[in-house]
Protein backbone atom coordinates (compact mmCIF):
# COMPACT_ATOMS: atom_id res chain seq x y z
CA UNK A 1 0.00 0.00 0.00
CA UNK A 2 2.79 2.45 0.08
CA UNK A 3 4.74 2.03 -3.38
CA UNK A 4 5.15 5.49 -4.83
CA UNK A 5 5.95 6.92 -8.54
CA UNK A 6 3.91 3.97 -10.32
CA UNK A 7 5.80 1.10 -8.40
CA UNK A 8 9.47 2.79 -8.69
CA UNK A 9 10.11 2.58 -5.02
CA UNK A 10 8.80 -1.09 -4.13
CA UNK A 11 6.71 -2.87 -0.98
CA UNK A 12 8.63 -2.87 2.14
CA UNK A 13 9.83 -7.22 2.44
CA UNK A 14 8.58 -9.17 4.45
CA UNK A 15 10.44 -12.33 6.02
CA UNK A 16 10.41 -15.25 3.98
CA UNK A 17 12.14 -18.48 3.10
CA UNK A 18 14.15 -16.68 0.60
CA UNK A 19 15.39 -14.25 3.24
CA UNK A 20 16.72 -16.88 5.92
CA UNK A 21 17.99 -19.20 3.09
CA UNK A 22 20.31 -16.14 2.23
CA UNK A 23 20.95 -15.79 5.98
CA UNK A 24 22.34 -18.93 6.40
CA UNK A 25 23.84 -19.08 2.95
CA UNK A 26 25.99 -15.98 3.18
CA UNK A 27 26.40 -15.41 6.60
CA UNK A 28 26.24 -18.82 8.12
CA UNK A 29 23.29 -17.85 10.44
CA UNK A 30 21.49 -21.29 11.75
CA UNK A 31 18.55 -19.03 12.06
CA UNK A 32 15.28 -20.47 13.25
CA UNK A 33 12.37 -19.22 10.92
CA UNK A 34 10.23 -16.25 12.67
CA UNK A 35 12.51 -13.33 14.01
CA UNK A 36 10.73 -9.96 14.59
CA UNK A 37 10.15 -7.19 12.49
CA UNK A 38 11.43 -4.07 14.55
CA UNK A 39 9.82 -1.57 12.19
CA UNK A 40 10.71 0.71 10.14
CA UNK A 41 8.88 2.39 7.07
CA UNK A 42 11.31 1.81 4.46
CA UNK A 43 13.00 -1.32 4.93
CA UNK A 44 12.57 -4.63 6.85
CA UNK A 45 14.47 -4.52 9.92
CA UNK A 46 14.34 -8.77 11.42
CA UNK A 47 15.70 -9.65 14.89
CA UNK A 48 17.06 -12.76 14.20
CA UNK A 49 18.86 -15.28 16.58
CA UNK A 50 21.59 -17.70 16.21
CA UNK A 51 22.32 -19.60 19.30
CA UNK A 52 23.76 -16.89 21.80
CA UNK A 53 23.79 -14.51 19.00
CA UNK A 54 21.59 -11.82 17.86
CA UNK A 55 21.54 -9.86 14.57
CA UNK A 56 19.45 -7.66 12.39
CA UNK A 57 18.68 -8.56 8.90
CA UNK A 58 18.34 -5.37 6.30
CA UNK A 59 15.96 -6.13 3.36
CA UNK A 60 15.67 -3.01 1.64
CA UNK A 61 13.61 -1.90 -0.76
CA UNK A 62 14.17 -2.91 -4.85
CA UNK A 63 14.85 0.98 -5.61
CA UNK A 64 18.06 1.38 -2.93
CA UNK A 65 21.15 0.53 -5.18
CA UNK A 66 24.49 -1.15 -4.53
CA UNK A 67 25.87 2.63 -5.34
CA UNK A 68 22.87 4.02 -2.36
CA UNK A 69 23.81 0.78 0.05
CA UNK A 70 27.69 1.71 -0.06
CA UNK A 71 27.62 5.39 0.26
CA UNK A 72 25.29 4.31 3.76
CA UNK A 73 27.49 1.69 4.70
CA UNK A 74 30.50 4.38 4.19
CA UNK A 75 29.08 7.03 5.88
CA UNK A 76 28.22 5.07 8.79
CA UNK A 77 31.37 3.87 8.93
CA UNK A 78 33.15 7.13 9.09
CA UNK A 79 30.09 7.97 12.15
CA UNK A 80 31.56 5.02 13.93
CA UNK A 81 35.70 5.27 13.65
CA UNK A 82 34.50 9.12 14.87
CA UNK A 83 33.30 7.76 17.85
CA UNK A 84 29.42 7.45 16.88
CA UNK A 85 27.14 4.10 17.61
CA UNK A 86 26.85 3.58 13.92
CA UNK A 87 26.49 -0.15 13.42
CA UNK A 88 29.05 -1.41 10.69
CA UNK A 89 27.37 -4.37 9.06
CA UNK A 90 28.21 -8.22 9.20
CA UNK A 91 30.39 -9.18 6.11
CA UNK A 92 28.97 -12.15 4.26
CA UNK A 93 31.16 -15.54 4.44
CA UNK A 94 32.85 -14.26 0.56
CA UNK A 95 33.36 -10.93 2.71
CA UNK A 96 31.11 -8.75 0.48
CA UNK A 97 29.04 -5.87 2.60
CA UNK A 98 25.83 -7.32 1.38
CA UNK A 99 23.94 -9.97 -0.42
CA UNK A 100 21.05 -9.75 -3.04
CA UNK A 101 17.99 -11.59 -2.63
CA UNK A 102 14.98 -11.63 -4.79
CA UNK A 103 16.03 -8.21 -6.43
CA UNK A 104 16.84 -6.46 -2.94
CA UNK A 105 20.06 -5.67 -1.12
CA UNK A 106 20.08 -7.62 2.07
CA UNK A 107 22.23 -6.48 5.44
CA UNK A 108 23.22 -8.36 8.20
CA UNK A 109 24.01 -5.95 11.33
CA UNK A 110 24.74 -6.88 15.30
CA UNK A 111 22.29 -6.43 17.46
CA UNK A 112 22.51 -3.58 20.46
CA UNK A 113 20.64 -3.77 23.61
CA UNK A 114 18.89 -1.13 24.43
CA UNK A 115 15.96 -0.30 26.92
CA UNK A 116 14.74 3.39 25.13
CA UNK A 117 14.42 5.16 22.47
CA UNK A 118 14.28 8.82 21.71
CA UNK A 119 10.86 9.76 22.44
CA UNK A 120 11.27 12.25 25.07
CA UNK A 121 12.06 15.85 26.65
CA UNK A 122 15.12 14.37 28.66
CA UNK A 123 16.39 11.47 26.08
CA UNK A 124 16.27 14.49 22.96
CA UNK A 125 18.29 16.82 25.32
CA UNK A 126 20.77 14.06 26.09
CA UNK A 127 20.91 13.12 21.94
CA UNK A 128 21.59 16.93 20.80
CA UNK A 129 25.23 16.38 21.44
CA UNK A 130 24.91 13.05 19.33
CA UNK A 131 23.71 14.84 16.66
CA UNK A 132 26.08 17.63 16.52
CA UNK A 133 28.84 15.31 16.19
CA UNK A 134 27.20 13.42 13.63
CA UNK A 135 26.87 16.33 11.55
CA UNK A 136 30.44 17.36 12.31
CA UNK A 137 31.51 13.96 10.98
CA UNK A 138 29.48 13.71 7.91
CA UNK A 139 30.71 17.09 6.43
CA UNK A 140 33.53 15.57 5.24
CA UNK A 141 31.91 12.35 3.92
CA UNK A 142 31.93 11.98 -0.16
CA UNK A 143 29.46 9.70 0.01
CA UNK A 144 28.61 10.47 -3.94
CA UNK A 145 25.28 11.34 -6.39
CA UNK A 146 24.30 8.14 -4.45
CA UNK A 147 24.59 9.18 -1.29
CA UNK A 148 23.63 12.49 -1.88
CA UNK A 149 20.47 12.43 -3.30
CA UNK A 150 18.06 9.57 -2.23
CA UNK A 151 15.21 8.71 -4.12
CA UNK A 152 12.44 8.78 -1.64
CA UNK A 153 12.97 10.76 1.71
CA UNK A 154 10.84 12.54 4.04
CA UNK A 155 12.29 16.13 3.03
CA UNK A 156 11.87 18.86 0.72
CA UNK A 157 14.20 21.47 -0.49
CA UNK A 158 13.51 24.84 -0.20
CA UNK A 159 13.70 25.42 -4.30
CA UNK A 160 11.37 22.72 -4.50
CA UNK A 161 8.72 23.30 -1.73
CA UNK A 162 6.40 24.86 -4.21
CA UNK A 163 6.05 23.00 -7.11
CA UNK A 164 6.09 19.92 -4.39
CA UNK A 165 3.09 20.96 -2.27
CA UNK A 166 1.07 22.13 -5.33
CA UNK A 167 1.98 18.48 -6.84
CA UNK A 168 0.55 17.06 -3.64
CA UNK A 169 -2.32 19.89 -3.47
CA UNK A 170 -3.28 19.02 -7.26
CA UNK A 171 -3.87 15.55 -6.36
CA UNK A 172 -5.71 16.12 -2.93
CA UNK A 173 -8.26 18.45 -5.43
CA UNK A 174 -8.43 15.80 -8.02
CA UNK A 175 -9.79 13.11 -6.08
CA UNK A 176 -12.97 14.70 -4.79
CA UNK A 177 -11.67 15.75 -1.33
CA UNK A 178 -13.88 16.24 1.37
CA UNK A 179 -14.52 19.54 2.82
CA UNK A 180 -11.57 19.09 5.48
CA UNK A 181 -8.97 17.49 2.58
CA UNK A 182 -10.01 20.50 0.43
CA UNK A 183 -9.25 23.01 3.55
CA UNK A 184 -6.24 21.35 3.68
CA UNK A 185 -5.22 21.71 0.08
CA UNK A 186 -5.56 25.89 0.53
CA UNK A 187 -3.51 25.80 3.55
CA UNK A 188 -0.87 23.85 2.41
CA UNK A 189 -0.56 25.94 -0.83
CA UNK A 190 -0.50 29.05 1.70
CA UNK A 191 2.45 27.34 3.70
CA UNK A 192 4.13 26.75 0.39
CA UNK A 193 4.29 30.18 -0.49
CA UNK A 194 5.00 31.62 2.97
CA UNK A 195 7.71 29.65 3.76
CA UNK A 196 9.37 30.02 0.05
CA UNK A 197 8.96 33.70 0.46
CA UNK A 198 10.64 34.09 3.85
CA UNK A 199 13.85 31.45 3.12
CA UNK A 200 14.35 33.25 -0.24
CA UNK A 201 17.53 35.43 1.45
CA UNK A 202 18.51 33.02 4.16
CA UNK A 203 19.11 30.18 2.02
CA UNK A 204 21.79 31.00 -0.05
CA UNK A 205 23.77 31.86 3.62
CA UNK A 206 23.11 28.29 4.91
CA UNK A 207 26.20 25.66 4.68
CA UNK A 208 25.41 22.43 2.89
CA UNK A 209 26.57 18.61 3.61
CA UNK A 210 25.60 14.94 4.13
CA UNK A 211 23.56 14.94 7.21
CA UNK A 212 21.40 11.85 8.43
CA UNK A 213 17.93 12.49 7.25
CA UNK A 214 15.40 10.82 10.36
CA UNK A 215 17.15 11.59 13.49
CA UNK A 216 14.10 10.76 15.45
CA UNK A 217 12.35 8.38 17.82
CA UNK A 218 13.45 4.97 17.29
CA UNK A 219 16.12 5.60 15.28
CA UNK A 220 18.85 6.67 18.41
CA UNK A 221 17.91 3.53 20.86
CA UNK A 222 19.40 3.99 24.56
CA UNK A 223 20.65 2.39 27.38
CA UNK A 224 20.69 3.39 30.78
CA UNK A 225 19.84 7.55 30.24
CA UNK A 226 22.57 7.17 27.27
CA UNK A 227 22.64 7.37 23.22
CA UNK A 228 24.09 3.39 22.26
CA UNK A 229 22.70 3.55 18.75
CA UNK A 230 22.44 5.53 15.56
CA UNK A 231 20.29 3.46 13.19
CA UNK A 232 18.34 4.12 9.79
CA UNK A 233 20.00 6.46 7.34
CA UNK A 234 17.81 5.31 4.49
CA UNK A 235 17.09 9.39 3.77
CA UNK A 236 20.58 10.25 4.05
CA UNK A 237 21.40 13.25 2.09
CA UNK A 238 22.80 16.39 1.68
CA UNK A 239 21.06 19.30 2.93
CA UNK A 240 21.68 22.05 4.95
CA UNK A 241 22.56 20.96 8.43
CA UNK A 242 19.95 23.23 10.32
CA UNK A 243 17.76 21.14 7.77
CA UNK A 244 18.05 17.92 9.49
CA UNK A 245 17.83 19.05 13.13
CA UNK A 246 14.48 21.01 12.07
CA UNK A 247 13.39 17.72 11.28
CA UNK A 248 14.33 16.49 15.05
CA UNK A 249 12.49 19.75 16.67
CA UNK A 250 9.90 19.58 14.17
CA UNK A 251 8.68 15.99 15.57
CA UNK A 252 9.04 17.25 18.87
CA UNK A 253 6.74 19.76 18.80
CA UNK A 254 4.09 17.80 17.06
CA UNK A 255 4.90 14.34 19.02
CA UNK A 256 5.76 15.37 22.93
CA UNK A 257 3.23 18.11 23.93
CA UNK A 258 4.27 21.34 25.32
CA UNK A 259 1.58 24.33 25.32
CA UNK A 260 2.51 26.67 22.41
CA UNK A 261 3.58 30.02 24.69
CA UNK A 262 6.02 26.96 26.50
CA UNK A 263 7.27 25.51 23.29
CA UNK A 264 9.56 28.04 21.38
CA UNK A 265 11.45 28.06 24.51
CA UNK A 266 11.75 24.74 25.09
CA UNK A 267 13.03 23.74 21.53
CA UNK A 268 15.69 26.42 21.83
CA UNK A 269 17.24 24.31 25.06
CA UNK A 270 17.71 22.02 22.39
CA UNK A 271 19.37 24.29 19.81
CA UNK A 272 21.48 25.48 22.41
CA UNK A 273 22.23 22.19 23.05
CA UNK A 274 22.89 21.16 19.36
CA UNK A 275 25.13 24.48 19.13
CA UNK A 276 27.68 23.54 22.43
CA UNK A 277 28.45 20.27 20.51
CA UNK A 278 29.21 21.81 17.23
CA UNK A 279 32.51 22.32 16.17
CA UNK A 280 31.38 25.36 14.13
CA UNK A 281 28.88 27.11 15.74
CA UNK A 282 25.21 27.84 14.03
CA UNK A 283 25.52 31.29 12.25
CA UNK A 284 22.86 33.86 13.01
CA UNK A 285 20.91 32.73 9.83
CA UNK A 286 21.34 29.84 10.44
CA UNK A 287 19.33 30.42 13.56
CA UNK A 288 16.66 32.62 11.34
CA UNK A 289 16.22 30.07 8.95
CA UNK A 290 15.24 27.17 11.54
CA UNK A 291 11.82 27.56 12.48
CA UNK A 292 11.04 28.31 8.74
CA UNK A 293 12.62 24.77 7.95
CA UNK A 294 10.33 23.38 10.40
CA UNK A 295 7.36 25.36 8.97
CA UNK A 296 8.48 23.50 5.88
CA UNK A 297 9.14 19.59 7.27
CA UNK A 298 5.27 19.90 7.94
CA UNK A 299 4.99 20.22 4.07
CA UNK A 300 7.09 16.93 3.44
CA UNK A 301 4.00 14.56 3.35
CA UNK A 302 1.95 16.47 1.15
CA UNK A 303 4.95 17.67 -1.82
CA UNK A 304 6.36 13.94 -0.94
CA UNK A 305 4.32 10.70 0.16
CA UNK A 306 0.18 12.49 -0.86
CA UNK A 307 1.96 13.46 -3.98
CA UNK A 308 3.94 10.46 -5.12
CA UNK A 309 1.86 7.31 -3.33
CA UNK A 310 0.52 5.26 -5.81
CA UNK A 311 -2.09 3.64 -3.52
CA UNK A 312 -5.03 6.69 -2.75
CA UNK A 313 -6.11 5.89 0.37
CA UNK A 314 -2.92 6.21 1.52
CA UNK A 315 -2.04 9.17 0.37
CA UNK A 316 -5.33 10.46 2.13
CA UNK A 317 -4.23 9.25 5.52
CA UNK A 318 -1.02 10.61 4.91
CA UNK A 319 -3.37 13.82 4.47
CA UNK A 320 -5.27 13.39 7.22
CA UNK A 321 -1.71 13.20 9.31
CA UNK A 322 -0.44 16.10 7.92
CA UNK A 323 -3.69 18.45 8.52
CA UNK A 324 -2.38 19.42 12.15
CA UNK A 325 1.20 20.28 11.36
CA UNK A 326 0.09 22.48 8.66
CA UNK A 327 -2.35 24.46 10.62
CA UNK A 328 0.76 24.56 13.57
CA UNK A 329 3.01 25.49 11.07
CA UNK A 330 0.67 28.58 9.85
CA UNK A 331 0.51 29.63 13.26
CA UNK A 332 4.06 29.30 13.51
CA UNK A 333 4.71 31.87 10.71
CA UNK A 334 2.24 33.99 12.28
CA UNK A 335 4.45 34.60 15.21
CA UNK A 336 7.87 34.16 13.46
CA UNK A 337 9.35 37.03 15.47
CA UNK A 338 9.19 35.10 18.50
CA UNK A 339 10.24 32.37 17.54
CA UNK A 340 13.39 33.31 15.60
CA UNK A 341 13.65 35.75 18.76
CA UNK A 342 13.86 32.27 20.97
CA UNK A 343 16.29 30.42 18.38
CA UNK A 344 18.60 33.03 18.45
CA UNK A 345 19.84 33.32 21.94
CA UNK A 346 22.49 30.39 22.40
CA UNK A 347 21.05 28.27 24.64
Amino acid sequence: MDDADRGRRGLRARPGPDLFRALREHWGLRVVPGGIDLGGSSSLNLLVGDGDRRYVARAHRPHVTPERLGAIQLARGALATGGVPAAPPVPTRQGAPWASVGGRLLEVEAWVDHDAVMDSWERLAAAMGLLARTHDLLRTVEAGEAGRRPRFANHLEPADVLAQARRGTARIRGWGPAAEEAGLADAADQLAERVAEAEAGLVPQLPRQLVHGDFWDDNVLFRNGRPVLLADFDFMGERARVDDLALTLHHAGSDLGAGPRELPARLARLVGAYDRGLEVPLSEAERAALPLAMARQSLSSIGGWVARLDDEAAARRHAAGARPQVAAALRMLDDLGRWQDAFARPG
